[in-house]
């Protein structure tokens, strides 16, 4: 039986998607790379060693705020603010001190996630907020 919120089952996909992701950057025979050389994952995103560690961050940080409906809705309120944020970053920089490529397809994925995940996070208090008045 399902007894999560919709907000949780948000942080979980993007907690599973966001590891995935991190764990896929490291293999080079994808266009992954485990150093701070960039390399295009897929051949669409650039990555390197830093990116590939701030995506597990933020997956694991999703597997763990999915059980409970509070750290959910902190964890999209919070990575969705971020990656909205990294997202228009990347428009003016695409890599940044040189050390985490953000440019390039990696724009649209931020600032779509981050959206993603603010409008649940966001949309989840509000819902939150009426039920308890």
């Amino acid at each position: 039986m399902n007894n999560r919120s919709m907000v949780q089952t948000v942080a979980l996909v993007f907690g599973v998607v966001y590891t995935a992701v991190g764990v896929l950057g490291f293999l080079p025979f994808l266009g992954g790379s485990y150093t701070q050389t960039p390399d295009n994952l897929l051949g669409l995103v650039p990555i390197n060693l830093l990116h590939n560690i701030v995506h597990l961050v933020i997956g694991f940080a999703g597997l763990a705020a999915a059980s409970s409906m509070v750290r959910a809705r902190v964890y999209t309120q919070t990575f969705g603010v971020v990656l909205i944020v990294i997202g228009l970053l990347g428009i003016v920089v695409s890599n940044p001190l040189n050390q985490l490529p953000i440019g390039g397809f990696d724009i649209a994925i931020h600032l779509l996630t981050g959206a993603v995940l603010a409008y649940f996070g966001f949309t989840a208090t509000s819902q939150v907020l009426r039920r308890a008045a």
